[in-house]
């Protein structure tokens, strides 16, 4: 009961970085690319970090390794299948609003198994699914901002643009439950769910994360990369 607590409320303060990205737009907030891009790469930095140092080591403990490796591809299929929908150019929306509402609906798809993430992460050790939230909640402001900004230059009022991304922060910490139910109900799927997390994972920092980072400034990016890599590594090792 006390791991599921917590677990929530590490999903929820996740899931509030999408809110707090789309209050920077409602503030005409201007981002500096380089500050921008550090924070890219110190989420980028510490999810990796996470899948090497822990989940992984973690994961391979149960000695399935198929299940580990199935477990990776499948959160890799998840979230191509939540970029298509984001980044769909076959039938591109015709006006700013409904491009704001197809953002929302693939990232929505997003924050479902990164809340499980940090389920899985928080039945390993308190720590590790602290910092899975923290990446995640980095990743989910400039999320927040993507679909914030459209609707908002669309003419979409501020409360109902508002009301509308909370109800999508409140999916991360849903996923927390959905992670913590699948755990109890059936821990012999602990090895793929594992290995799901570290797809989920892995795929925000190479096609995501990192790419957005590299964008703004690559400079900015590395350093930030790297210190996420270093904290992680003294919180594992010291």
């Amino acid at each position: 009961m006390c791991k599921l607590h917590d677990s929530m409320v590490w999903g929820i303060y996740a899931g509030l970085g999408t809110v707090l990205g789309a209050l920077f737009i409602f503030a005409k907030k201007d981002w500096n690319s380089q500050s921008l891009a550090f924070y890219l790469g110190l989420a980028a930095g510490v999810m990796t970090a996470v899948v090497v140092f822990d989940i992984l080591p973690s994961a391979f403990l149960y000695e399935s390794y198929i299940k580990v490796f199935s477990g990776a591809l499948s959160g890799v299929l998840l979230m191509i299948a939540g970029d298509l929908i984001i980044s769909n150019k076959s039938s591109p929306p015709r006006t700013l609003s409904k491009l704001g509402y197809l953002i929302m609906l693939g990232i929505a798809m997003h924050d479902l198994p990164e809340g499980m993430a940090i389920a899985l992460g928080e039945e390993m050790k308190s720590r590790t699914g602290m910092v899975i939230a923290l990446g995640i909640g980095i990743h989910n402001i400039p999320e927040g901002m993507a679909i914030a900004a459209p609707l908002i230059m669309a003419g979409v009022k501020k409360l109902r643009v508002f009301m509308q991304i909370l109800a999508v922060a409140l999916i991360t910490p849903l996923g927390t439950i959905l992670g913590k139910s699948l755990i109890y109900e059936l821990p012999s799927l602990i090895p793929l769910l594992l290995g799901m997390a570290s797809g989920i994972m892995l795929y925000l920092v190479l096609f995501q994360l990192w790419p957005q980072a590299k964008q703004k400034d690559l400079q900015s990016g590395r350093w930030g990369f790297y210190l996420g890599i270093v904290i992680i590594l003294a919180a594992t090792f010291v």
